[in-house]
């Protein structure tokens, strides 16, 4: 695999072009064809040898152009194929986006308060409905009370738990207004069609109508792009910014320890794996963005909630 070219459409924005001659490319056919449930169509096993070229042959490439160019990728590379023949070989293109030049402001001293959910009082008869027996249920007045209390005291650690993570998060949001400069513009559109797309998901699950959200919000359409873009820009810079504290902080994992979470790679929770360079960086960026994270938590103030569990109104 050569390197054909390589530069930046905007400052961290990467797009690379690179070949393999007919030599390798016949070699990755045959490889597939012994590989086993091979293509029989001639172009579906061509196509397939190319991705298997791809994957083989761009990770000492990749690793060369991170040290050569000093780059910290954010994002996978995203592949095209730009010419194919059997005779003299492929040529493809590969985008993927680096770290851009930014400026961390403060990484500490953050503050945000733990709001866990007021109870409903059909909740907790719900629960004590649900997972406590008739015995319990027909107790004395004295009895049912306390376990009404005992229910809701039960219920609230759990919101408090749940209110403790969301806090955390919130916290590590607060990071991304610390991280100026320019970010590439296609990588800022893709987090924003990304973050789109989680709002919809969670609206369906939710079985709210969009109109129905609006009119809570009291939004317009436009208004609730611009908010939902700068939530998800602000969101983007939080993921940098803990990038920009790991190396402040000096958090980068060792090369024994990268090796340990490769050896024990979970697909179901850090999906398929795609090629040794790309996968070494994807675990190295996120043992050290972990280590980063808990150290804006542990040097920020997360304001207790009551000790009081707040009730809401049925």
């Amino acid at each position: 695999m050569k390197l054909e070219h390589f530069g930046m459409a905007e400052p961290g924005d990467c797009r690379v072009v690179f070949m393999a001659d007919a030599e390798e490319l016949n070699r990755v056919v045959e490889a597939e064809k012994a590989a086993g449930n091979a293509a029989q169509d001639e172009e579906d096993l061509l196509t397939a040898a190319v991705n298997r070229a791809i994957l083989e042959g761009f990770s000492p490439l990749y690793a060369q152009l991170i040290t050569e160019h000093k780059l910290v990728p954010v994002t996978d590379p995203d592949f095209e194929l730009l010419a194919v023949n059997k005779e003299e070989g492929f040529r493809a293109g590969a985008q993927f986006f680096s770290l851009p030049p930014l400026t961390l402001g403060r990484d500490t001293g953050f503050t945000q308060p733990i709001c866990p959910r007021p109870i409903r009082p059909l909740t907790v008869e719900l629960e004590i409905n649900q997972k406590h027996g008739d015995e319990d249920r027909a107790a004395d007045a004295a009895g049912k009370q306390a376990l009404r209390e005992q229910v809701t005291r039960e219920i609230y650690v759990q919101r408090c738990a749940q209110a403790k993570k969301l806090a955390e998060q919130e916290l590590i949001f607060q990071l991304g207004a610390e991280v100026t400069g320019a970010l590439p513009k296609q990588l800022v559109a893709g987090n924003y069609f990304a973050e789109q797309r989680r709002f919809n998901l969670r609206m369906q699950a939710n079985g709210i109508n969009f109109d129905q959200y609006l009119k809570v919000q009291n939004q317009t359409v436009e208004e609730f792009r611009v908010s939902l873009h700068a939530q998800a820009e602000q969101k983007l810079r939080s993921r940098l910014g803990l990038l920009l504290v790991a190396d402040k902080e000096g958090f980068w994992p060792t090369e024994e320890e990268v090796k340990a979470e490769l050896a024990n790679w979970n697909e179901k929770v850090y999906g398929e794996r795609t090629f040794p360079s790309n996968d070494e960086r994807k675990v190295c960026q996120r043992l050290a963005t972990s280590r980063a994270a808990a150290f804006v938590i542990s040097h920020s103030t997360l304001t207790p909630p009551t000790e009081k569990p707040v009730m809401a109104e049925d």
